[in-house]
């Protein structure tokens, strides 16, 4: 997609202002005339709402029982729409969604309230999607999904108190009491804490006129799990199986859940429940998933097989059991079952009227299958065939990008590009992922400067795009030339602020050339504050803690992220700050840990030869 300017930007959004004004208020009903303005009656006559001057234009906001407000629209408010909706395609979530919020409260329009709980959590802002959510309840107190967004957003932002009490109220008081506890699940599925979850949960359930239903035990099992309570979710299952004996939904957690608990006595359990019940498709699945799971492929195949006797007509087994034959590694019998799998799907799909079957989507699974056979096999050419068959649309592209890197592994650079350049993007995705393609292609085979005419020209083309940017920084760094490589992560952090890796990629850039340390610095520590797990990240930490002469801190940030990733840049930077602590022996042993596992690495390669040291 293309760069709009702000001014043709402002333009458009000016231009389809009645378009977009439609569809947030477009059933409000305008009132004609101007009517005095001051107060406005809610629902309740006795409840005055206090409407605050939009412009310099009047206006009548008044609120009908069942219905949408009735609404004067005025310029005033016209122009706020389109500032808060301007404000969220320029990122600026919080900005719009008060925006947004103070007209719903102001013209009492849930729909506007329900657009600002859209923009607050766009923005990560949880205490105002909660307000927003709160303002909806207002406007609309008996809309069932008013509610549960409320009580979903107060359980993620840690509102708790009450919670168990309003949750039971609302088993109690529904008619369908499964659907309502289903619905209580996905308002504590918010909570981060999971064990709190679960007790909320339980004494809402157990004081609750629902408590002995299956859809009770099954809700509390779930979440027990969630929880990493095994016990309890196991137990809960087996009360719900006892509720309702033929329940596969049951037997399933008994099953599964049992895993964890004794895995003999639950598969002991599923097979009595798959022979009283033989037609518990998803319960046998599961069972021939686990047996492969444990690497007991035989018994996974017998599973199989046993269930496709029973159902002949059901092809996805057939799949299936290519499946579990390629994780064996037994190769030659998962490429038989795919070629019967692939002869099926063939007359599925010449017998059927184009787009009724899913066959092309299975024809491009098998293909994808006997393209990794036939690569695991080192019949590269073979394996480009099978991905040449594809042409389902949701993995053609893929497919060709696939057929591209073995071509390029093959030596055969030019014939890969080709193969990309072919392959006809259908949108903009596809275009920067082509690019992304034949940009590590060419620096693979040592051609960075086409590389980089590939992405300028793409960055033209698509100037938006974070992944393409990075890339050509990331290309521009190699080639030592900062300033452009400086100047691209800039834009990318511009587009988007959360993108971790271009603070850090500039960070180290500038720690690796020892220049303008105090920046890199800030730049690096912001990044651990967006990705503080990350290795490459804590990497960086360390490089820039040597630089600024703090040892130990160094060994620390660099030692957590070589364990996290033992990666021969990492053990490049780990070994040098422990030479220069004195650890020599420590720092020639993790050198020659990265020099195994990557013995060509540039960095590594470069810092043992400047401290004499030969692996």
């Amino acid at each position: 997609m293309k760069s709009v300017s702000f001014l043709s930007f402002r333009n458009f959004a000016l231009a389809s202002g009645a378009l977009l004004v439609s569809g947030l208020l477009g059933h409000v009903a305008w009132a004609q005339g101007v009517q005095p303005a001051g107060q406005l009656r809610g629902v309740t006559q006795n409840m005055p709402l206090q409407v605050k001057p939009l412009a310099r234009e009047q206006e009548v906001i008044r609120l009908r029982p069942g219905e949408l407000p009735e609404v004067t629209l005025t310029s005033g408010m016209l122009y706020r729409i389109l500032a808060a909706e301007i404000s969220y395609q320029r990122g600026q979530y919080v900005a719009a969604g008060s925006t947004m919020l103070e007209l719903a409260r102001e013209t009492g329009d849930r729909r506007l309230a329900k657009r600002a709980i859209e923009f607050y959590l766009a923005g990560g802002s949880l205490p105002g999607a909660l307000e927003a959510a709160r303002a909806w309840v207002r406007v609309s107190p008996d809309d069932p999904e008013a509610v549960s967004t409320e009580l979903a957003l107060a359980a993620a932002a840690g509102q708790t108190s009450g919670l168990a009490t309003a949750l039971r109220k609302r088993i109690d008081e529904a008619q369908d009491k499964s659907s309502a506890i289903g619905q209580s699940v996905a308002v504590l599925s918010r909570m981060p804490d999971k064990r709190a979850a679960l007790d909320i949960l339980d004494r809402a359930v157990n004081e609750s006129k629902g408590r002995n239903l299956l859809a009770a035990h099954l809700a509390l099992s779930d979440m027990a799990q969630a929880a990493g309570d095994a016990p309890r979710a196991l137990a809960e299952a087996r009360l719900g199986l006892a509720v309702s004996p033929r329940s596969e939904e049951a037997a399933m957690r008994v099953f599964e859940y049992g895993m964890a608990v004794d895995p003999e006595k639950a598969l002991k359990d599923a097979r009595s429940f798959v022979t009283a019940h033989p037609a518990s498709r998803r319960l046998r699945l599961l069972i021939a998933g686990q047996l492969a799971e444990r690497g007991d492929y035989d018994a996974s195949l017998a599973e199989l097989q046993s269930m496709a006797r029973r159902s002949p007509e059901d092809f996805d087994l057939i799949f299936m059991q290519a499946q579990v034959a390629y994780r064996a590694k037994r190769l030659d019998q998962a490429r038989a079952l795919l070629d019967q799998f692939v002869s099926i799907q063939t007359q599925r799909q010449t017998a059927a009227a184009a787009g009724s079957t899913d066959a092309p989507a299975a024809l491009a699974d098998a293909y994808l299958l006997l393209a990794r056979i036939a690569e695991d096999q080192g019949r590269l050419d073979d394996a480009i065939v099978q991905l040449g068959k594809i042409e389902e649309h949701a993995t053609r592209y893929t497919s060709r990008m696939r057929q591209a890197a073995l071509r390029a592994r093959q030596g055969k650079v030019d014939e890969a590009l080709a193969i990309i350049d072919a392959a006809n993007p259908g949108d903009d995705e596809e275009l920067a992922l082509g690019v992304l393609t034949s940009a590590q292609i060419l620096r693979d085979a040592g051609r960075p400067a086409d590389a980089i005419r590939r992405l300028k020209a793409a960055e033209a083309e698509l100037p938006e795009s974070v992944e393409i940017k990075y890339e050509l920084a990331m290309l521009y760094e190699r080639e030592n030339k900062l300033a452009e490589a400086e100047k691209l992560l800039r834009e990318v952090i511009a587009i988007d602020p959360g993108h971790a890796h271009s603070y850090n990629a500039l960070g180290y850039a500038l720690a690796d050339r020892n220049v303008r340390l105090p920046e890199a610095l800030e730049l690096i520590t912001r990044a651990m504050e967006i990705a503080p797990e990350d290795p490459f990240i804590m990497d960086s930490m360390g490089w820039i803690k040597f630089r600024m002469g703090d040892l130990n801190a160094a060994q620390d940030f660099l030692t957590r992220a070589y364990r996290k990733r033992p990666e021969a840049d990492i053990a490049a930077h780990l070994g040098e700050v422990l030479w220069m602590l004195g650890q020599k022996d420590e720092a020639r042993a993790i050198w020659k840990e990265g020099a195994a596992r990557d013995p060509n690495n540039a960095t590594l390669l470069e810092t043992t030869r400047r401290f004499g040291v030969k692996l």
